[in-house]
């Protein structure tokens, strides 16, 4: 038998930003207790709104199964005496039990034999666990903020204001911070007057709350949302300029959203696109508009309410009338910020602090002309000087207005400012580029000079970071090096930069002078093994199997657009019969050489062909030697392709010396040149991939590569 639980926790208005975190937090706690109590499950289903939290368990057990448990008493060396009678031992242990002496058995354990009862323990009800549970799993949860309201100094996301809870239609009672579970929710606070709704199944909650003016699924909202939007854009003659965070941010601020449009002077499109849409999104949360032909942004908006829009004239002017004040004030910025040239804010920003133990903005600045000039002469970038120019000027527009109110608009002012100063476009794009991306799915500058100062800033954020020790430690990464670091790979790679990470690693490094506390060498230890942890990230981000990347980034990993032309070269060959072979063959020689204790990583010992015993040993070596020059010549023009055929096509002679000779012969200069031989087999394909890491694709299923 099973039963449906269903609890609604109401509160007071829960910040949007902490909701999917809440409910992801309150499934996985309940899912928890519920196993550890035995007490089976089928699902959990989790919805909310900025008022309510609720949670749905369809098919719950109605109790736990029954169990037996052994209860030890005392060792049988002290239960009975002499003649084999209890001792006071035996008999007070069957009274506490409730048995008689007769009913006690003999088990063994691992301190000997033992005297102990079996007892059988019924399970409980899932009334009475949940009566316990549910009180302590809301206590347990945990937010960014919290707040205490009443006298027991309970701790939650806001004050709660009621809770519904019904198991198999019963109210299930429990109390927390003075309230008590009941059968009743509310609807929507103005639209429904905050009514009171008696509830007795989830189904019958489903079409109550709908009728009170509250969709209490976020899926069903946004829903609603897109399609009030894209109606009123179409109204308009327009299409709203997608924004994937703002809807996700309405859809968790709103119980009944609706949509209403609104329109701004056209004169405020004298502002760039960029301040106005910022304007509406960040202060306002409005969605703005294009010209559905032209993509010219229009002087309307979209604003998602919690209304039926029954009162839609007054909310429109309300939210006209504030954002008229708002584009003054951006107004009033562009035209002061443009008073004053990006050159002669650049030595304020010596009074600007980066980080308390790297120093100011005009240090970072002074770092970030050098370093890109380091890039522009290692890319062979036509105009460097403009480059360095960008470079100096890229963090000015930290001390203008504009920046100072909208923080998500540093950089994209600074290329505005300077392209209305009339400097060059390569210097203006490259500023206007340089904090791209913000995350691996967003694009990279589209420019080489917005590339490579993108890399740079990062690079001077993350490796000063690792030279002063602020190294991330688990889920913690206050300075975002992480997605900073994620951000480098991703230019890289989209812009095809052959780049070296040590180089630009120790060319970053020696640029700090006597602020870093760390070594170059325990800084690049650390800082590698970072870098290589946020490259398998990459890589598989761009569909790449955890065996082909391994295999790659094991080896060689300096270069990233390097690892990514050899990912795609195994991706490729790997569905090979010969080189699925030769893998695993070179798997089995990886595990000899290893359990021989031979160090894979020790220089060059030449392999004596005197000591040769067998025609498969000699073919081999001759192999080996003939492939050299060949595989130097695919690495030199970067043909990987080449490089895993000519590998794959060692598979007869592998094959053949692993079927003809034993390896761990008795003679030991024998075996040692055998071991030395294979050594310098997996040698030779090292600088390309360590295929031993190659896993054989299961011969039913289908294999994708790569995505390319």
């Amino acid at each position: 038998m099973t039963l449906e639980l269903f609890l609604e926790v109401g509160c007071e208005e829960i910040p949007a930003r902490f909701i999917d975190g809440t409910l992801a937090q309150f499934r996985e706690q309940l899912a928890k207790r519920l196993t550890e109590c035995a007490l089976g499950f089928d699902a959990i289903h989790c919805y909310a709104t900025p008022r309510r939290l609720v949670f749905v368990t369809p098919a719950l057990a109605a109790r736990q199964a029954d169990r037996t448990e052994l209860v030890t008493g005392p060792p049988k060396s002290a239960a009975y005496d002499t003649s084999g009678n209890p001792t006071a031992a035996a008999r007070g242990f069957a009274a506490k039990q409730g048995v008689g002496v007769e009913s006690l058995k003999e088990v063994q354990t691992d301190k000997g034999v033992y005297l102990a009862i079996e007892r059988r323990i019924p399970g409980r009800s899932a009334g009475q666990i949940l009566s316990q549970e549910l009180p302590l799993l809301l206590a347990s949860l945990s937010f960014p903020k919290s707040m205490r309201w009443e006298p027991s100094r309970f701790l939650f996301v806001r004050p709660i204001r009621w809770m519904l809870c019904r198991l198999q239609g019963e109210v299930l009672p429990f109390n927390v911070a003075g309230v008590t579970a009941d059968g009743f929710s509310y609807g929507h606070r103005i639209l429904a007057k905050n009514a009171q709704i008696e509830v007795n199944s989830f189904e019958q909650y489903q079409s109550e709350l709908l009728n009170h003016k509250v969709r209490f699924d976020a899926n069903d909202r946004r829903a609603a949302v897109e399609s009030a939007l894209a109606a009123e854009a179409a109204a308009l003659g327009a299409r709203v300029i997608p924004d994937r965070s703002l809807l996700d941010l309405v859809v968790n601020l709103n119980e009944y959203p609706t949509v209403v449009s609104g329109r701004f002077d056209p004169s405020f499109l004298r502002l760039p696109k960029e301040v106005l849409v910022t304007v509406m999104r960040e202060h306002q949360k409005y969605f703005s508009l294009v010209d559905a032909r032209e993509a010219a942004l229009m002087p309307c908006f979209l604003a998602v309410v919690d209304s039926d829009g029954s009162h839609a004239a007054l909310i429109r002017a309300g939210h006209e009338r504030v954002l008229r004040a708002r584009l003054a004030d951006a107004g009033f910025f562009w035209d002061l910020d443009r008073k004053v040239k990006l050159e002669d804010r650049v030595e304020k920003l010596g009074r600007v602090v980066f980080q308390q133990k790297l120093g100011t903005m005009l240090e970072k600045t002074h770092r970030l002309v050098s370093l890109t000039g380091y890039l522009g002469r290692n890319s062979k970038l036509e105009n460097q000087g403009l480059l360095k120019d960008a470079a100096r000027l890229c963090k000015s527009d930290l001390i203008t207005e504009m920046v100072k109110e909208f923080a998500d608009l540093q950089g994209v002012m600074g290329g505005l400012y300077a392209e209305a100063e009339g400097l060059p476009t390569a210097v203006c794009r490259a500023i206007y580029e340089h904090y791209r991306p913000q995350t691996f799915e967003d694009a990279s500058p589209e420019t080489c000079e917005g590339g490579l100062l993108s890399i740079a800033d990062r690079l001077d954020s993350v490796v000063g970071a690792f030279a002063i020790g602020q190294v991330p430690t688990g889920s913690k990464d206050p300075l975002a090096l992480r997605r900073q670091t994620l951000g480098i790979i991703k230019v890289v790679l989209d812009q095809r930069l052959s780049l070296s990470m040590e180089k630009l690693f120790f060319r970053s490094f020696s640029l700090f002078k006597r602020k870093a506390v760390r070594t170059q060498s325990d800084t690049w230890q650390d800082f590698s093994s970072f870098l290589k942890d946020r490259l398998r990230f990459a890589f598989k981000e761009l569909g790449f199997r955890y065996d082909e990347i391994n295999a790659v980034v094991e080896t060689r990993f300096d270069n990233p657009c390097d690892c990514l032309e050899r990912l795609r070269a195994i991706a490729a060959i790997r569905s090979s019969a010969d080189f699925e072979a030769v893998a695993q063959g070179f798997k089995r020689i990886k595990n000899i050489l290893q359990k021989s204790g031979m160090d894979l990583s020790a220089e060059r010992q030449e392999v004596d062909s005197s000591l040769f015993e067998s025609p498969e040993e000699r073919r081999l070596a001759e192999a080996v030697e003939a492939l050299r020059p060949k595989l130097q010549r695919a690495l030199r023009r970067r043909s990987y392709t080449k490089a895993f055929e000519l590998m794959a096509a060692l598979r007869p002679t592998i094959d053949l010396f692993f079927d003809q000779v034993l390896v761990m012969a008795e003679d030991q200069r024998v075996r040692l040149n055998r071991l030395n031989l294979l050594r310098e087999l997996l040698r030779v394909f090292f600088n390309i991939a360590d295929v031993s890491e190659i896993v054989p694709v299961p011969k039913e299923g289908s294999y994708v590569g790569a995505s390319t």
